[in-house]
């Protein structure tokens, strides 16, 4: 059976970094994730924006997200057929693992993927999404479809 707890990112927790080169510089240790190939993702990075802000301001900007997102975090051996349930998203494919991410759209909403182990995987959409999101997980998970 797969967990599914929903966690909301409290704003400021979701920190975006755009830069304007393909320079990567060092986010002080916290978890990037790329979300396209000049943005990044920084996760639990409310603390030290301004901070970040400031090493990348000659080649890029930040912006605070997290208000306005929701993070599911999937886990246990079922979570990759979960994601597969109302969606054409191949989860399967053992190369998407950890360090990567992926934008899609599951049940009509556009989502970001983000395997964080072999059984843990965080998906991040809008708010205003998660009720029919978590709902139609809750209801597979119950009915035990996955």
């Amino acid at each position: 059976m797969t967990d599914v707890a929903l966690q909301v990112a409290p704003a400021g927790d979701v920190v975006v970094a755009d830069l304007w080169t393909d320079a990567v510089p060092d986010f002080g240790g916290v978890r990037a994730v790329r979300v396209e190939p000049r943005r990044w993702w920084l996760i639990d990075a409310g603390d030290i924006a301004a901070t970040i802000a400031g090493q990348i301001a000659d080649s890029g900007t930040t912006i605070a997200i997290g208000g306005g997102l929701v993070r599911a975090t999937l886990t246990g051996p079922g979570w990759r057929p979960l994601l597969m349930l109302a969606a054409v998203f191949d989860a399967e494919d053992p190369r998407f693992g950890p360090g990567n991410c992926a934008a899609t759209i599951l049940h009509h909403v556009p989502v970001w993927i983000v395997p964080v182990a072999a059984d843990c995987a965080e998906v991040y959409f809008a708010a205003s999404y998660a009720r029919g999101l978590t709902d139609l997980w809750t209801a597979a998970i119950d009915r035990g479809i996955v």
